[in-house]
């Protein structure tokens, strides 16, 4: 199939995994995300991490505690 036929256009094209945004781009098409949405995970992922060794004297279902 061709890239166009009778004055229509077609792109690769497929939705963020995160918004549901519509992606174009080759690097947004490989990843799933657009960049903002990209950059928004890696921070979360980030977050994730760092809060993964943190403890809460309020919470008490962490391990090596007594509840």
């Amino acid at each position: 199939m061709s890239d166009h036929d009778d004055g229509i256009f077609r792109i690769p094209a497929r939705r963020c995994k995160r918004c549901g945004g519509l992606l174009t781009s080759s690097q947004a098409l490989k990843d799933g995300y657009g960049h903002t949405c990209k950059m928004k995970v890696r921070h979360e992922e980030l977050a994730r991490e760092e809060a993964k060794n943190q403890y809460s004297l309020f919470d008490t279902t962490k391990e090596g505690q007594v509840p």
